[in-house]
């Protein structure tokens, strides 16, 4: 189990990354997630929100069942995360996971810096599972029907949230619901979008329309 002074980016590094060369390329999520330690709910909702900022194929339908698991745990007032079987044994791309973590690092740096225990009712156990019932919203929201940047607004929120629960900072638990608002927003509008056009489509190509 990690201290809870040990710094995220340094946690998400070991996970990630691993301790030697010769790292299994493909982890099973019950390996990664075993080392996350005593804010495994905020770490992973982190580790499985920043994957959805940049466009890797097929992980974004991944990252929301996963926070999708962890939203659903949350909302039922569990202390500590346990994958499902099914879910711990999953494979993924540890380069993959590197690689948006490389990129994100920096950002994770700065705001452990400004970030602190503050606003602790917006991060104690009964503001958890209200968080988690926010968080299944997010989880749905990135697992809609949208290409390329779709999952991106859900996983800023789904980020937000879990530095919020791993630092106690009630001021980003604020911030996530800012962003959860604008994601809903954004993947309801264009998901109606996208399934209009397909009912034009349909119909034109039937010769119903």
């Amino acid at each position: 189990m990690k201290p809870f002074s040990a710094r995220i980016a340094d946690i998400l590094a070991e996970s990630v990354r691993g301790n030697g060369t010769d790292e299994n390329p493909f982890p099973a999520l019950g390996d990664i997630v075993s080392v996350l330690g005593k804010r495994s709910f905020g770490i992973v909702l982190v580790l499985f929100g920043l994957p959805n900022l940049l466009p890797i194929p097929g992980l974004p339908m991944l990252c929301g069942v996963i926070v999708g698991v962890v939203a659903f745990q949350m909302l039922l007032g569990k202390e500590s995360l346990v994958l499902p079987g099914w879910l711990a044994n999953r494979k993924i791309n540890r380069r993959d996971l590197a690689r948006v973590l490389e990129r994100a690092e920096p950002t994770l740096r700065w705001f452990e810096r400004i970030m602190r225990p503050r606003f602790l009712f917006l991060t104690n156990a009964r503001a958890q599972q209200i968080l988690g019932f926010v968080v299944l919203l997010l989880a749905i929201a990135l697992m809609a029907p949208i290409p390329f940047f779709g999952g991106i607004p859900p996983g800023i929120a789904v980020t937000l949230f879990g530095l919020a629960m791993t630092e106690r900072d009630g001021i980003f638990v604020i911030a996530g619901s800012v962003a959860t608002v604008v994601a809903l927003v954004f993947t309801v509008a264009l998901t109606y979008a996208i399934l209009k056009q397909i009912a034009v489509f349909f119909l034109s190509a039937t010769g119903m329309a």
